[in-house]
């Protein structure tokens, strides 16, 4: 076990971390601005370059191993320097972490559908937090990273199917099946590809997976927790899509989500509606 994760700054269309002790620089599209500590921008373990098809590689100047753990929010993760840039690790989705596990010290055995899953933290919390989740990703690969995170954290035994296919097949499927959830999480992508090759488009098919989650919830769900970070959105835009389906009242809190920085400013990091009864 190594050290956590900090941010150490951002800006000029990058961020700086340290990860485990590595000090990475990552490209950062949402960082027009200037950096706060321009200074401590030298030293580095390895930089992201990213290339025009959306992939990239890395640029090691000091030694680091293929993956390692670190401990974070009270889970551990695997890290991994993909070639897509993600690292395994998402910060800004900690403060929906903590209302998770607040809600499982109020109501225990919620069964929760989380969606566009990628490595597990918010299953981890769930699990975590006494609630049964099926986990959904389209990559098998994600899928069994999230599998490996759940048993370095010591959850595996916890209640959770891990399910590799279409999220919009899978839910057909779930409908048909009468299956019900309280809870939903999902953190849909701008644009991704199915297990067999099916493609998604946030901008058209966000309102249909909407209504279908209605479906699956009796549009009474507990909680749901609706982030994004696609261009054309907003937390006033994910609040609607969530108010104008859910048939009970609750609480809405709709916000920016983000990563302190060690200067104390905030890297903007997406937006996020949650929902409670």
């Amino acid at each position: 076990m190594t050290k956590s994760y900090e941010l150490l700054d951002s800006g000029d269309l990058s961020k700086l971390e340290i990860v485990g002790g590595y000090k990475l620089l990552r490209s950062s599209p949402t960082s027009a601005y200037g950096k706060a500590t321009p200074e401590i921008w030298t030293d580095l373990h390895a930089q992201y370059i990213k290339n025009d098809s959306g992939a990239g590689h890395w640029n090691f100047q000091k030694k680091v191993p293929e993956s390692f753990t670190i401990e974070f929010s009270n889970l551990t993760f695997k890290i991994k320097l993909t070639p897509f840039g993600h690292i395994g690790l998402f910060p800004e989705q900690e403060t929906n972490w903590n209302r998770i596990r607040e809600i499982g010290k109020k109501k225990q055995g919620l069964e929760v559908l989380n969606l566009f899953a990628y490595s597990g933290g918010s299953t981890l919390a769930c699990l975590d937090s006494g609630m049964g989740v099926c986990h959904v990703d389209a990559s098998k690969g994600m899928v069994d990273w999230a599998r490996e995170n759940a048993k370095l954290s010591g959850l595996d035994s916890k209640p959770v199917r891990w399910i590799v296919d279409d999220v919009m097949k899978f839910i057909r499927r779930e409908i048909k099946r009468g299956k019900k959830y309280q809870g939903l999480i999902l953190d849909p992508p701008s644009f991704g590809r199915g297990s067999k090759g099916e493609v998604w488009k946030i901008e058209e098919n966000l309102s249909e997976l909407m209504d279908a989650l209605m479906e699956l919830s009796d549009s009474k769900p507990e909680f749901v927790i609706l982030s994004c970070h696609s261009q054309g959105f907003s937390p006033l835009t994910l609040e609607r899509i969530l108010s104008s389906r859910i048939k009970t009242k609750g609480t809405y809190q709709t916000s920016e989500l983000f990563i302190p920085e060690r200067s104390g400013k905030k890297y903007p990091a997406g937006f996020c509606t949650f929902f409670s009864k």
